[in-house]
């Protein structure tokens, strides 16, 4: 099925593929087929994509370029490489974190992000992610910039979440 979408979304030779979760329940095997049948068809139409997903070895294998994203907001943007190699965001820092590693020791608990998402209504306007965290709310009333920290590597600069 995931084939068969792919062929009618490629059907008229878009200038902008966006791929939303496009492995999402495959088993590893199909999903190389799939990613790879990405990359064949847009480097045969030339055209970009844009690859929606919380999985992160797909992120590694596929991307150029990530952002991360939370709570409807841009925390850390950078090359594929920098990304994993530095994370700088506390958010990224936690999803890295969280991926299973091959020297752990088996039925190891994988670490959590502490807190839950607040609810959209409850969206403070400072770092929503220290909001998550249980920062008082009067103490974020300002958005936190996007900073270039090196060469194509932005962070959101909240003082308690950013590595700067």
């Amino acid at each position: 099925r995931q084939r068969v979408v792919i062929a009618i979304a490629l059907a008229c030779h878009p200038e902008l593929i966006i791929a939303d979760e496009p492995t999402t329940a495959l088993d590893v095997t199909v999903q190389a087929q799939i990613l790879s049948l990405l990359k064949d068809l847009q480097a045969e139409m030339g055209s970009s994509s844009i690859l929606i997903t919380h999985d992160l070895g797909v992120i590694a294998q596929s991307c150029d370029s990530v952002v991360v994203m939370y709570a409807g907001r841009v925390v850390e943007k950078a090359p594929v490489r920098a990304l994993f190699s530095n994370p700088l965001h506390a958010y990224t820092r936690g999803l890295l974190a969280s991926i299973p590693q091959l020297s752990s020791v088996r039925k190891t608990k994988l670490p959590t992000i502490p807190g839950q998402v607040a609810s959209i209504a409850d969206f403070v306007p400072g770092c929503r992610f220290c909001q998550r965290q249980g920062v008082p709310a009067e103490e974020l009333t300002e958005r936190p910039p996007l900073v270039e920290v090196t060469p194509g590597h932005f962070v959101e600069a909240c003082p308690r979440c950013a590595n700067l």
